[in-house]
């Protein structure tokens, strides 16, 4: 339902509880001059806690919806600052980064080509990061525009050079790291 619309059907039934409980009452009831408090009677007096009772439920769904609106921005925001301080490890952490800058030595030195079992430790922890990321997008926990942003010629150049490459040596990728895989398809592909 569009706003005007939901507007529009709270003013009627508003309308028309002021028209049931109050006008009404007044029109067709007798006067009683005795049991009247500031000029309304027990009937009009009714109607008035009863336009207070459906004012009280608008106020509170009112709330409610603000309520859920801001929960809904907090969730938000949090996983907008989970996604980035997962993502900032790579640049940030001293162990991700001594790997990194092993596997690039190697990689520029030919040593990496040459024996890559040396490497394995160092390349099963990078990919093991990228796989922790690649899980926390295909659960929900990282923003995946984020991740692509910010990591995804990362992945894509690393992927490239090790796995399919061939030097890493594993037959199977996907079998170890399949949900970096899976990003890794849907970022490579035009």
């Amino acid at each position: 339902m569009r706003c005007w619309e939901s507007r529009l059907a709270v003013a009627g039934l508003l309308l028309l509880s002021v028209w049931i409980f109050v006008v009404l009452p007044l029109i067709y009831l007798p006067k009683q001059p005795a049991n009247t408090f500031w000029g309304f009677d027990n009937t009009a007096w009714t109607a008035l806690g009863a336009i207070a009772g459906w004012l009280y439920c608008m106020l509170t769904g009112g709330l409610l919806t603000f309520a859920v609106y801001q929960v809904q921005a907090v969730k938000a925001e949090a996983k907008i600052t989970r996604t980035l301080a997962a993502c900032d490890r790579y640049d940030t952490d001293p162990i991700l980064d001594r790997v990194v800058n092993r596997i690039a030595d190697a990689l520029d030195d030919g040593s990496l080509a040459a024996k890559p079992k040396d490497f394995s430790v160092d390349m099963k922890s990078l990919f093991n990061y990228f796989e922790s990321i690649a899980i926390g997008v295909s659960r929900g926990l990282y923003d995946k525009e984020i991740v692509c942003d910010q990591l995804k010629p990362i992945i894509i150049d690393h992927v490239d050079d090790l796995i399919v490459g061939g030097l890493t040596g594993w037959e199977n990728p996907g079998q170890y790291f399949d949900h970096m895989m899976k990003l890794y398809h849907e970022w490579k592909a035009p």
